[in-house]
């Protein structure tokens, strides 16, 4: 376990970063299953990864144009992955359930601008609010 996960046992929370991941799909505007082909198929295979730094969209919103602008990002970020040359993991952490929460680079930009961009995430901090998608 040491030579697989040196951070993990050391109590470490910086993950590094992977290159070469492969996009399965996307769950919602926010997170992401990939493999990651150099990593046995127990810790390598269908893999939830989180993307950092960002509010997005919920397909349970609290109204209808929330919901509807959720199915959209949805579906873009199953275009633009499925289509992604290189999908870059970068300043990975654990999250809670067990997910990575991480920086994805596609194609050596990162996602979370063009989520920005298509109005279908906000960059968040700590001395921010939630985003109310339904004004």
């Amino acid at each position: 376990l040491f030579f697989l996960f040196p951070n993990l046992v050391m109590g470490q929370t910086d993950y590094g970063e992977y290159g070469g991941a492969i996009f399965i799909k996307a769950i919602d505007a926010r997170t992401i299953i990939v493999d990651l082909p150099e990593y046995p198929a127990l810790i390598g295979e269908n893999i939830k990864v989180r993307i950092n730094g960002i509010t997005t969209l919920n397909l349970k919103g609290k109204c209808e144009k929330e919901k509807k602008l959720a199915i959209k990002a949805k579906k873009f970020m199953g275009v633009v992955l499925k289509d992604a040359e290189v999908i870059d993991i970068e300043n990975i952490q654990r999250g809670i359930y067990f997910q990575l929460v991480a920086d994805v680079l596609v194609n050596d930009e990162n996602f979370v601008i063009r989520l920005v961009e298509k109005c279908y995430a906000v960059k968040t901090s700590k001395n921010k609010k939630a985003h109310n998608w339904c004004k």
